[in-house]
């Protein structure tokens, strides 16, 4: 009796096993063709442009300098040259703008003496950008007022300059009053035109907020107002003595509203729908001096990028059409905070809601330190909004590739959060499908060492080849994708 009904049970379980299998066969386009095209992805294409795109002339590519602004080109004249058609107009490009603050613009005077900046005295903050020169300063202590002592009082500061110790006077004062805050709205509320903190050891002291205010910094420009305050210099106390008078002069034009450009181009299909491939080619720019090319992260995605279009435009060509719209999308600001990819999924050139899926490449050029060879890929958010994009992909890669694909990152506990750090995201939390293709991190990630001769073009032929296949696959199918 109990065999009999066993026998029954594993029947009833291995025929449940079959219906439920995930990896129910869904590839449904002339993937024969695609084979052949493929064959356009090569070692050469992709290591003579990541040759140019990587080199010092580029400056590193960080977003909305020359460097960044060279590299857009290059990849719009790519596209021209290609006559792959622009997603916007002639230039290719969406522009978006961005809040650059860099306190290196920052300069003080002292009795027309320019102080150097972070050996003699820092700025931080929000300053107004303002110049003045030659203002007289006035001392008020500590520049405490409470129900005890106005260090205001008798002193016309309306204008000019004031000079405070810092912190407080003694115990008895309440820590708060010691605050720059508070001193600078008491400075403010009297009229004063800017502060100096005067630090007794400026040497030694606030080295983490020197170390952050040496690099600039950016984020996405909104059109709500920043409250802004007036300068606030901390400054090295040997640079005063209480028997000279002194004058004042100072620049704070530190924020500057400067703009960076999304690369974008496309195929046109037979319907509204649409996959998105996105890749970025902004980088950090220098490090201390030395120019970080970053030609893994993601001159790798962005050189992957330019061969999937070139292949789909050479299909194209010869009167393949797709079904849907193929969009190559060529990000600027990811460094900074995903800022192109989330200009684009506000502003979608495309509309969003017929946006089928979301393939993003993010360093796919080298063996990262974890792996025992490159035969591998890591794949993230494949399977977080559709099971079926995450099968196309994996059958995808058993019938023509056969990498070791790596599913670590994709945990929802994993401790890196990759998922959330780069331009997938912008399109995942808009409930698109997505595949974050990435080789892992290795010992030159945003450091001067990654250089082009340390890519294993091989890889990144194949790799670029697995994406373009599997981005045919999703285009050129019928029936489109299941969430």
């Amino acid at each position: 009796m109990f065999n009999k009904l066993f026998n029954i049970l594993l029947l009833f379980v291995l025929g449940s096993c079959t219906i439920l299998k995930p990896n129910t066969y869904l590839l449904k386009s002339d993937l024969s063709e695609a084979n052949k095209y493929k064959e356009k992805i090569t070692s050469s294409f992709l290591e003579k442009h990541l040759s140019v795109l990587a080199s010092d002339e580029f400056e590193g590519r960080e977003t909305t300098t020359k460097g960044q602004k060279k590299a857009a080109k290059y990849l719009s004249d790519f596209l021209k040259e290609k006559k792959i058609k622009s997603a916007i107009d002639t230039s290719y490009y969406q522009q978006f703008l961005v809040d650059v603050t860099d306190f290196n613009n920052v300069q003080l005077y002292v009795n027309s003496v320019e102080i150097p900046f972070l050996d003699g005295f820092y700025s931080f903050g929000n300053p107004e950008n303002k110049s003045m020169n030659n203002i007289p300063l006035i001392d008020v202590g500590y520049g405490i007022i409470n129900d005890e002592i106005n260090e205001y009082d008798q002193k016309e500061v309306k204008g000019k300059i004031v000079i405070m110790n810092e912190g407080i006077r003694s115990k008895a004062d309440n820590l708060s009053e010691g605050n720059w805050r508070n001193k600078l709205k008491s400075a403010e509320k009297h009229g004063a035109a800017a502060i100096l903190i005067k630090s007794k050891d400026y040497q030694n002291s606030d080295q983490q907020i020197k170390a952050y205010i040496k690099n600039p910094r950016m984020k996405m420009h909104n059109k709500i107002k920043n409250n802004k305050h007036i300068p606030v210099f901390i400054v090295d106390d040997r640079l005063f003595s209480k028997d000279t008078i002194y004058t004042i002069g100072f620049s704070t034009s530190v924020s500057t509203l400067k703009t960076a450009e999304n690369v974008i181009s496309y195929i046109p299909g037979r319907t509204d729908e649409t996959i998105v491939i996105s890749a970025h080619y902004d980088h950090i720019g220098y490090d201390q001096g030395e120019v970080c090319n970053g030609a893994d992260d993601d001159g790798s995605g962005t050189v992957s990028l330019m061969s999937i279009a070139n292949a789909f435009q050479t299909a194209y060509n010869e009167g393949h059409k797709p079904e849907r719209n193929i969009v190559f999308l060529m990000v600027s600001g990811e460094e900074k905070g995903l800022f192109g990819s989330q200009f684009y999924s506000e502003n979608p050139i495309f509309k969003l809601e017929k946006t089928i899926t979301n393939l993003n490449i993010d360093m796919i050029g080298r063996q990262d330190t974890i792996q025992k060879d490159n035969n591998y890929i890591y794949l993230i958010g494949s399977d977080r909004i559709s099971k079926d994009l995450h099968n196309i992909n994996e059958q995808i890669n058993e019938k023509y590739i056969n990498f070791r694909l790596d599913y670590t990152y994709n945990a929802i506990d994993d401790p890196n959060q990759f998922y959330y750090r780069s331009d997938h995201y912008n399109f995942a939390k808009n409930n698109i499908p997505v595949i974050f293709y990435f080789g892992g991190l290795h010992e030159d990630y945003h450091k001067p060492t990654d250089e082009v001769d340390k890519i294993d073009f091989k890889k990144l032929e194949i790799t670029s080849q697995y994406i373009f296949l599997t981005a045919w696959e999703l285009a050129y199918r019928k029936k489109t994708i299941k969430n």
